[in-house]
C-alpha cells in the first residue's frame, strides 16, 4: 500500500481551525441579520436589501453555509467515534457498544441537521398531543441517555470523561436549552440574535467533542491521529 496523502489531526490545532470557521459563520450571521432586521440601520429600504440576499448566511436556514458546516462536523465526530469503536472492538474492550452507539448518535444528529427530523416531530406533537415541542421530549431522552452512559463515563480516564460531559452540556444547552427561549417570531431581530447563541453553543459543543475524542485517541495510541489515503500497488 502506498500513502498518497497523510493528514495529521492534532486535537488542539484541529479544534482551533474548526472554531475559527464557526466564529466566521457566527459573525456573518450577526452582521447579515442586523443589516436585514435592524430598522435603525435602514439597509432594507435604502439598499433594497431582500432576505434572499442574506439567506445563505442565516444559521437558522437549512439551505445555508452554517447548516452545512454543522452537519459536517457532526458527521466528522461520528466517524471518529466509529473509528475508535472499531479499534476497541479488536481489543475486545467491553465498552465497544457504548462507543458504537455514541458514534451512530452523532451520525444521526448530522442527518437531522439537514433533514430536519426534529422539526417534523414538532409538527407531529403540535397536531397530536398537548406537548409544546420536541424539546420537552428531548429533556426526558437526555436524562435517560445520561443515566445509561454513567457507567461508560466512569470507566473512561477522568480527563476524557470530563471533556465529554463539558461538550455535551454545551451542545445540549444550545440545542435544547436556548431553543426553548428563542420564541417563534423567526422574522425578528431578537429571534435571530438568540439563534446566534443557540447555534454557537451547538457548534462549540461539537468542536469540544472533537477535541475530546482526538485527545483520547492520542492518549490511547501514544500519538496524534493521522488520516491516510492509501493506494494499492498490486
Amino acid at each position: 500500500m502506498k500513502s498518497l496523502i497523510s493528514v495529521p489531526l492534532p486535537a488542539g490545532r484541529t479544534s482551533l481551525k474548526l472554531a475559527a470557521i464557526a466564529g466566521v459563520l457566527l459573525l456573518l450571521h450577526v452582521v447579515s441579520m442586523q443589516l436585514y432586521f435592524n430598522d435603525d440601520l435602514a439597509f432594507t429600504n435604502s439598499w433594497r436589501l431582500r432576505y434572499w440576499h442574506v439567506s445563505m448566511l442565516d444559521l437558522d436556514k437549512e439551505e445555508g453555509f452554517g447548516t452545512w458546516f454543522s452537519a459536517a462536523i457532526l458527521l466528522f465526530t461520528g466517524q471518529l467515534l466509529l473509528l475508535h469503536a472499531a479499534a476497541v472492538r479488536k481489543s475486545t474492550d467491553r465498552w465497544f457498544p457504548w462507543w458504537l452507539v455514541l458514534g451512530l448518535g452523532f451520525v444521526f444528529l448530522s442527518v437531522d441537521e439537514v433533514a430536519g427530523m426534529h422539526e417534523y416531530l414538532n409538527t407531529f406533537l403540535d397536531e397530536t398531543s398537548d406537548i409544546s415541542g420536541w424539546t420537552d421530549v428531548a429533556l426526558g431522552g437526555m436524562a435517560l441517555v445520561g443515566l445509561a452512559f454513567l457507567p461508560f463515563l466512569w470507566a473512561l480516564r477522568r480527563r476524557t470523561a470530563v471533556l465529554f460531559v463539558i461538550a455535551g452540556c454545551i451542545y445540549l444547552g444550545g440545542a435544547v436549552g436556548v431553543e426553548r427561549w428563542t420564541g417563534e417570531d423567526v422574522d425578528s431581530l431578537g429571534y435571530n440574535m438568540w439563534t446566534t447563541l443557540e447555534e454557537g453553543m451547538e457548534m462549540g459543543g461539537v468542536i469540544a467533542m472533537i477535541y475530546a475524542v482526538l485527545d483520547h485517541m492520542r492518549a490511547i495510541a501514544g500519538g496524534d491521529l493521522r488520516l491516510d489515503l492509501l493506494r494499492s500497488e498490486g
